[in-house]
């Protein structure tokens, strides 16, 4: 016989060992059910050799809780309950408060939306007056054909400064503010120069 065999007639044994166990302890449980729940008339000799046959049979068992004799008697059975029938109302009232609370939250979110967009209309509305002003600046030359630089010097030269005021104002140099000056007098910027 070789080792192979061996190992397979060693697992055939136990898997027979542990089939028998398993249908002792089914047989045993199916018989200490009837013992622990005995209907009403039951004698007390009955319950005595009841409980002695279990000793005998419990001895290899030993190990496992006795099942407490408590167990509920059978009872009539109950009507079905509401729940059957349809939702729990406890359940619907609490769906319905919690989507009461997700919608008034979101309404907040959309007032709040709300306003920030009649701020943006307002502003947009401000920068449209605004936009005029800024477009007289370029028909009075300071824009378009000016460097940036020299907008705020040619705006100044053009309401009547002198050279030094252009100069000091402006952060240029003399020489810069002369020539300023001098094109803002010929509106040398108006004609593309």
């Amino acid at each position: 016989m070789g080792i192979r065999q061996l190992v397979w007639a060693l697992i055939a044994a136990l898997l027979i060992y542990g089939g028998w166990q398993l249908l002792r302890a089914l047989l045993a449980g199916r018989g200490r059910v009837a013992v622990v729940a005995p209907s009403g008339a039951a004698s007390a000799a009955d319950g005595a050799s009841d409980a002695a046959q279990d000793d005998e049979d419990d001895s290899d068992f030993n190990y496992a809780p006795v099942p407490a004799a408590s167990v509920a008697p059978a009872v009539s059975p109950q009507p079905a309950a509401p729940a059957a029938e349809g939702p729990d109302a406890f359940a619907v009232e609490l769906e319905l408060q919690r989507l009461r609370r997700e919608v008034g939250s979101l309404r907040a979110a959309l007032d709040v939306q709300q306003g920030e967009i009649g701020v943006l209309h307002e502003t947009v509305q401000r920068l449209m007056d605004a936009a005029p002003v800024v477009s007289s600046a370029v028909e009075d030359g300071a824009g378009q054909n000016a460097s940036p630089e020299y907008s705020e010097a040619l705006v100044l030269a053009r309401r009547g400064l002198s050279v030094e005021e252009v100069s000091e104002r402006c952060g240029i140099t003399r020489a810069e503010a002369e020539l300023v000056v001098s094109l803002a007098a010929r509106g040398g910027f108006e004609d593309g120069a």
